[in-house]
């Protein structure tokens, strides 16, 4: 009986450390796959209403108390959605309300403006499996109420690739929206309305107006400036060449005569020697145009003579007659710098700037800086934080609204967390919140 109760009881002994054994090795995975996902939580552009701050991006919603994360199946993989968002935040930037975008697939917004009974946000989607295939998207327009619920939703799409960058109030319930519609890789053809994309809607999401420029492998619009005559738009066309187009208010072309694209347009400039972005960003002073972006700085050239690109953060300016006034490269390093963003207060110009964007130590850093307007630099703030990245810089109210997205819940055990970052600065670029 004793030797049965020996045996029993080694057998169990066996069985306790076999399933501690196990408990740990599945901590263990869990642990690397913790670390091994990275949640992503962004915001790319914000707007203040009354006493709020609405704001659009994309998120995960690994993190959210508002929004379930969503999983789809592809080719039998369980994948985590990238949802495009709207969030509302109180004056302590405290997040009060936050929805998701419903689609099957990932979705991102880019930008949002206040529309009479609600908000209307532009951006991309995935609308089926076969875009995933060839990594395409659907042009993305929403309009919300104020409580964030979907009253329309429309999708766009001329060539195989779509999205909206931009989209600014353009009076009477009219709104002008800017991206690209490009061909899918490896796609080939001579489409005439593809590129840099401009579109005019009403409240209702009807296109009303619609034009394009660029090349339709690679062009694409960023920004846009409405001014008395039209709109001045700037992006990129072809690799390493940014552009700034001026279309007049009535921009709409005629389908039946393509030669009316070039009455649409009032003038058209190419910039050679930008990084693969483009011109990112654009403000008007004195009816000045300074366009900001990265600006090649490299005079090498390659054993046939092909330039050897190397890229820091710089302004290019124009007057609003399409006239080139000069360059300022205003980065400090030889690594690749960017102005993603700029604004202004008439006195001075305000820039948000990756820095070594494109260099192979995965850390990254951001700042805001101010210059004068003949290019001087009066201050600059680096962020201590790593792997930042700083989206948009907004002027409010002589403050200035920095947002973007950081990794700084990230540790040993559960591996990065990205959350977003907003900031308010005051324009000695002191931190006000």
């Amino acid at each position: 009986m004793n030797k049965r109760n020996k045996i029993i009881k080694k057998i169990a002994i066996i069985c306790v450390i076999v399933i501690i054994i196990e408990l740990l090795i599945m901590l263990i995975m869990k642990i690397k796959n913790d670390r091994d996902f990275i949640s992503y939580d962004n915001l790319n552009d914000m707007i203040v209403d009354d006493n709020y701050f609405i704001g659009v991006g994309s998120s995960d919603f690994s993190n959210s108390s508002f929004v379930n994360k969503k999983i789809y199946n592809y080719k039998n993989q369980n994948l985590v959605a990238m949802q495009g968002k709207i969030t509302k935040y109180n004056n302590d930037f405290e997040l009060l309300l936050e929805k998701s975008y419903e689609s099957k697939y990932d979705s991102i917004f880019y930008s949002v403006v206040k529309a009479n009974d609600g908000f209307i946000a532009v951006g991309y989607v995935v609308s089926n499996e076969e875009q995933i295939d060839v990594n395409t998207h659907d042009g993305l327009i929403v309009k919300f109420d104020n409580d964030f619920n979907v009253i329309w939703s429309k999708t766009y799409n001329v060539l195989g690739d779509t999205k909206f960058t931009k989209i600014i109030d353009d009076g009477d319930n009219n709104y002008v929206i800017i991206g690209h519609s490009i061909y899918e890789n490896m796609e080939i053809g001579n489409h005439i309305t593809g590129g840099g994309i401009i579109v005019r809607i009403n409240n209702d999401g009807e296109i009303t107006s619609r034009n394009n420029y660029g090349g339709n492998k690679s062009g694409i619009f960023n920004d846009i400036i409405k001014v008395k005559d039209g709109y001045i738009v700037c992006g990129k066309d072809a690799t390493n060449y940014g552009i700034i187009v001026k279309f007049q208010n009535d921009f709409n072309r005629d389908e039946k005569d393509n030669s009316l694209i070039t009455k649409k347009i009032m003038w058209q400039r190419t910039y050679s020697n930008t990084d693969n972005i483009g011109f990112t960003s654009m403000t008007m002073i004195n009816d000045v145009l300074y366009v900001s972006g990265a600006l090649n700085i490299s005079d090498e050239k390659d054993k046939d003579g092909n330039l050897l690109f190397k890229y820091d953060a710089g302004v290019v300016v124009y007057n609003t007659s399409g006239k080139y006034l000069g360059k300022k490269v205003m980065g400090n390093s030889k690594n690749h710098n960017l102005f993603t963003s700029l604004a202004t207060d008439n006195k001075y110009i305000y820039l948000t700037k990756m820095l070594d964007i494109d260099n192979t130590n995965e850390k990254k850093k951001s700042s805001i800086v101010k210059y004068d307007l003949e290019g001087n630099l009066i201050k600059e703030e680096t962020y201590d934080i790593d792997n930042i990245i700083l989206n948009k810089i907004i002027t409010n109210n002589n403050q200035f609204l920095v947002i973007g997205m950081s990794d700084t819940k990230c540790s040993m055990l559960s591996g990065c967390d990205y959350e977003p970052i907003i900031r308010i600065y005051d324009n000695e670029l002191k931190t006000i919140k």
